[in-house]
C-alpha cells in the first residue's frame, strides 16, 4: 500500500511539473475588439519569436474587464478605455499598466452612398436613418460617441443602434442597417464597404487611448507586456494606422 501511495504522489508531482512547464509556454491576452487585426499579428509575431502560444479573447473592453474581475484567467488585458483599467486597479487585479497606442474617432457611411454637408452636427440632426454605435455601457467607442453627441448638443437617442462592440457597429453600416456609424479610424480603414466622411476633433471627446494591464505573475506575460513597446510592435501598430508617437 505504501508503494502505491508513493507512486501516486510521484505521479501527481510529475503531472504538476508538466502542467507548470506547459503553462510557462502559454499566455492568454484579453483585448478590445477594435484591436482584433493588430493584436492577431502581434500575437503571431510573438509566438514565432518566443516559441510559445498566445491565446486571444476579443470583446468589448467592459465585457472583458468584468470577466477578469469575476475570476477569468487572463494574463494581459488590452483596453480601449482608461476607465476599465481603473476599474481593475480598484479591484486589485492590476500589477502594472500604461498606455501603448492612440486612435481617432470617425463618422462612417456605406461606400456607395453620398452625403454632402457643411456641419456634421446638422447632418446627424437632420438624418432620418439610424446611427450605429457601440453600447456605451460596455464599449469605449460608444462612450466616446456619446461624448461627441453631447459636445454638439445633439439628442439622437431615438436614432441610435447600439452594438455589442465597435466591430459590430461597423458591420451594421456595412450591411446597410444604418447610414452612419461612429467607430475608430483603424476599423474603418480595414473595411472595403464603408468610408470615412468625417473625423471628429479631439476636443469633442476624451482621448482615444489604448492601455495594457499586466494581470498575472507569469514571466511570459511580462515579456508580452514589454513586447508591445518594442520597435517591431510599433511597426505593426503603425501599419494598422494606430498613433504611437
Amino acid at each position: 500500500m505504501k508503494r502505491i501511495a508513493y507512486f501516486l504522489i510521484l505521479l501527481l508531482l510529475v503531472s504538476c511539473a508538466g502542467k507548470k512547464k506547459a503553462d510557462d509556454k502559454k499566455i492568454t491576452v484579453y483585448a478590445a475588439a477594435s484591436l482584433t487585426n493588430v493584436i492577431t499579428d502581434l500575437a503571431s509575431n510573438f509566438e514565432k519569436e518566443k516559441g510559445v502560444t498566445v491565446k486571444l479573447n476579443l470583446a468589448a473592453s467592459g465585457t472583458l474587464a468584468r470577466q477578469i474581475d469575476q475570476g477569468a484567467e487572463a494574463d494581459v488585458y488590452l483596453s480601449a478605455n482608461k476607465s476599465w483599467v481603473d476599474f481593475l486597479v480598484g479591484k486589485g487585479k492590476s500589477r502594472e499598466n500604461k498606455s501603448f497606442a492612440r486612435n481617432d474617432l470617425v463618422l462612417i457611411s456605406p461606400i456607395n452612398k453620398e452625403f454632402h454637408f457643411e456641419q456634421v452636427d446638422s447632418l446627424l440632426k437632420a438624418t432620418t436613418s439610424k446611427i450605429a454605435i457601440g453600447d456605451p455601457g460596455y464599449v469605449p467607442a460608444g462612450k466616446y460617441a456619446m461624448q461627441v453627441f453631447n459636445y454638439y448638443q445633439l439628442d439622437l437617442d431615438a436614432k441610435l443602434l447600439q452594438a455589442q462592440d465597435v466591430r459590430s457597429a461597423l458591420m451594421m453600416v456595412e450591411l446597410g442597417e444604418a447610414d452612419f456609424g461612429v467607430v475608430y479610424k483603424t476599423d474603418a480603414l480595414e473595411s472595403k464597404k464603408v468610408k470615412v466622411i468625417y473625423t471628429f476633433p479631439e476636443k469633442s471627446h476624451k482621448p482615444v487611448e489604448y492601455y495594457q494591464v499586466l494581470i498575472s505573475q507569469k514571466n511570459l506575460a511580462k515579456q508580452f507586456y514589454d513586447y508591445l513597446y518594442s520597435p517591431n510592435a510599433k511597426e505593426v501598430l503603425a501599419k494598422y494606422s494606430f498613433n504611437i508617437d
